[in-house]
């Protein structure tokens, strides 16, 4: 029963494991390639925050908000009355082409009469030159954190080997889980089954040894009995037979004194 149980609680925490890791990853996946097939002018995001893959090392400078080719970054995206906040020094993103997107720091604000943002100028922390005036209509959103490494991996998700293995892996592994759950409880009733057949045996087995002997002792019984009154009838026979040899011993006496009587008147 413990190493059931055991085997139970190993089976429980994989099974947490799984829910807890790959589902979010599988869930977070499913929703980016989808957002990001129906809408190709803006990178897909969860609760506004949009995930993306640094391929380059243009940030990779000496400011400690830049980040090198993997990482991964994390961008906000951004209202029209929240792009009219933007100022120099704040890093964005921008769509330069069709489905490119582009992360530079803003080196530039140009605003309009009404202090709205009409373009940026943006320049990577590793390139020497700018980019030149983008519009503010290109402007996608607003970076607010990185994480290093972390870009090679979300690509590879992005990728049918990647779509496999975070679609595949989570389903044969909760295949394999419940098969294994099966496994063991069918197994589990087996073996109790197996211990009730026994112990249903035994006791028919201890049963059948107590009738045996209930009938071993009455056997016995009946022949102390039946010996005990043989021996009574022998006893009744010898005495009688002992009453009847002294009632002839006790005739013939008579007899011969009744002969020894009638000897004597005759001698006189």
């Amino acid at each position: 029963m413990k190493k059931t149980s055991k085997k139970n609680l190993i089976t429980i925490i994989i099974a947490c494991v799984i829910a807890v890791i790959f589902l979010p990853l599988l869930a977070i996946n499913l929703t980016l390639i989808i957002k990001g097939s129906v809408n190709k002018d803006v990178p897909p995001d969860i609760f506004g925050i949009a995930p993306l893959a640094v391929t380059t090392g243009s940030m990779d400078g000496d400011r400690e908000d830049g980040f090198a080719a993997g990482s991964l970054i994390f961008v906000r995206i951004l209202s029209d009355e929240q792009k009219n906040e933007l100022e120099a020094g704040d890093i964005v993103t921008f769509r330069a082409e069709e489905n490119i997107f582009v992360t530079h720091r803003i080196v530039a604000v140009n605003r309009g009469e009404n202090n709205e943002v009409l373009s940026l100028v943006t320049q990577g922390d590793a390139n020497n030159a700018a980019d030149g005036e983008i519009a503010i209509s290109q402007v996608i959103g607003i970076c607010t954190g990185s994480a290093a490494g972390l870009g090679d991996f979300a690509l590879f998700l992005q990728t049918p080997a990647g779509i496999i293995v975070f679609v595949g892996m989570p389903v044969i592994a909760f295949i394999a889980l419940d098969a294994a759950r099966i496994f063991l409880f069918n197994r589990k009733a087996r073996q109790e089954e197996q211990s009730d057949k026994a112990l249903r045996e035994k006791d028919e087995e201890i049963a059948r040894l107590r009738a045996i002997i209930g009938e071993s002792g009455e056997v016995s019984a009946d022949g102390a009995l039946n010996g005990g009154e043989n021996s009574a009838e022998a006893n009744d026979v010898g005495n009688a037979s002992s009453d009847g040899t002294e009632d002839a011993v006790g005739q013939g006496e008579e007899d011969n004194n009744a002969n020894s009587s009638d000897l004597k008147v005759g001698e006189i």
